[in-house]
């Protein structure tokens, strides 16, 4: 199986799979052979289970279809609990971490038949500080954080999907700097257990996968949903917003040309394009997410401050830690209420639209691997609790990878998945 033929749809393999072209051994041996290939410049992986997921693959194609994802290899961001490799959360604090238990949406996949193929580089504790991954499209790069590692294996055609987390742009915008599709859906639908908390309040289960059809698949598996292929969406006659929010002035010129051409596209393909109004739902909501992200974070990290707080990081204890230790229970309880009503009002200003486009970043991913890059442009929507989709859209004059964001109002998953898959398609053609 040559590279890219690794890059085919999951439905396609599964099919190849089913009539005998192909078997689930030489499907997982393609991507270890690639993963050979391109591993050592790109460092995506903190432990490849390589005989592991062979022995898997072999008593799969020994029983047969083995569940909905049987067969299907993935990998898992190294702040998903798994019985049987370590976990570290991204900190030589807990390097020989063994957890007893497999996270929920890990034990999930394994009920559908699902291979891991091992867990990938994260982020010190699902913050800023970062590991050694680079960027597959220019290892100069910084892939994005803090699912780092899953976005560019998925990037570097290791592994077909992976799994990442998001409490802010962690899905989304490493997602968009690697050239990939992310995932990240209405909070608290996707069972988060077992996967390491940072801010329950924003926590998100995410997916990554070079095509939307791979996520529906997963999202099937993960929640004992139909996975028959998304209905097509008429663009014609849809309405689409055009979303600026509050950080559009921190958006490279490349960011912003690309959201108007896809605007002039989608509109000259019978879209109807306006501004969203947020009606108010965008105010004062940096601030509000500072103090909850901050006070829920202090505390998630309370072992490690008792224990071992000299072993972390300076942009851990100077950032996310500090602003919690010095938020008090009043103003975050009035930030958390204050959001309750703006997701609300969020609710209600999508009534205007059918989904909203925006920058899943800035502009494409800075150079250097010091830095992940601002999530400022997710925060709205990850604080919202709303379902977002990244898609690639374009590159940059440096050739490196932009991406599209379609955000959607609270539990309309589907619906957004099926406009990002036509949207991408079309914008494609274009």
């Amino acid at each position: 199986m040559n590279f890219e033929s690794t890059l085919a749809p999951i439905r396609e393999h599964l099919k190849d799979i089913e009539a005998g072209k192909t078997t689930r051994r030489a499907w997982l041996e393609s991507l270890l052979e690639r993963a050979n290939e391109v591993e050592r410049d790109v460092k995506a992986w903190i432990t490849l289970d390589a005989d592991g997921a062979r022995a898997a693959a072999d008593a799969a194609d020994l029983k047969g279809t083995g569940g909905l994802l049987g067969g299907v290899p993935f990998a898992a961001k190294d702040n998903y609990d798994t019985h049987d490799l370590p976990t570290a959360y991204g900190s030589p604090i807990h390097a020989k971490t063994q957890p007893a238990r497999d996270a929920a949406a890990i034990a999930l996949m394994r009920m559908s038949g699902a291979i891991l193929m091992g867990k990938t580089v994260t982020t010190e504790f699902a913050h800023r500080h970062p590991g050694a991954t680079a960027n597959p499209a220019n290892p100069a790069h910084t892939p994005g954080g803090s699912s780092s590692g899953s976005a560019a294996a998925v990037a570097a055609g290791m592994t077909p999907l992976a799994f990442g987390s998001q409490t802010t742009g962690s899905v989304i915008r490493p997602a968009a700097y690697c050239g990939v599709v992310g995932y990240k859906p209405t909070h608290g639908q996707v069972n988060a257990s077992g996967m390491l908390a940072n801010t329950p309040s924003f926590d998100t289960v995410g997916l990554m996968s070079q095509h939307v059809d791979d996520l529906v698949m997963a999202r099937g598996a993960l929640l004992a949903e139909s996975v028959n292929p998304l209905e097509s969406v008429s663009l014609r006659g849809s309405t689409i917003g055009i979303s600026r929010g509050p950080f559009w002035s921190e958006t490279s010129d490349a960011m912003q040309e690309l959201i108007e051409g896809s605007a002039s596209a989608l509109g000259a393909l019978g879209a109807r394009i306006i501004e969203f109004d947020d009606q108010g739902a965008f105010d004062n909501l940096a601030e509000y997410a500072q103090t909850i992200s901050g006070f829920e974070f202090a505390r998630t990290m309370a072992h490690e401050r008792l224990y071992a707080f000299d072993r972390l990081s300076d942009v851990l204890r100077e950032g996310r830690m500090t602003d919690g230790l010095e938020a008090d229970l009043q103003s975050y309880t009035k930030a958390i209420r204050a959001v309750e009503r703006q997701r609300l009002g969020l609710d209600a200003a999508f009534d205007a639209v059918d989904v909203v486009i925006t920058p899943p970043s800035p502009g494409s991913a800075p150079v250097g691997l010091h830095y992940t890059g601002s999530a400022n442009l997710n925060l709205v929507w990850t604080t919202l609790h709303t379902p977002a989709v990244t898609i690639p859209a374009g590159r940059d004059t440096q050739g490196l990878p932009l991406g599209l964001q379609i955000c959607g109002p609270r539990h309309s998953d589907i619906k957004v998945l099926a406009f990002s898959q036509q949207l991408h398609k079309e914008l494609r053609a274009t």
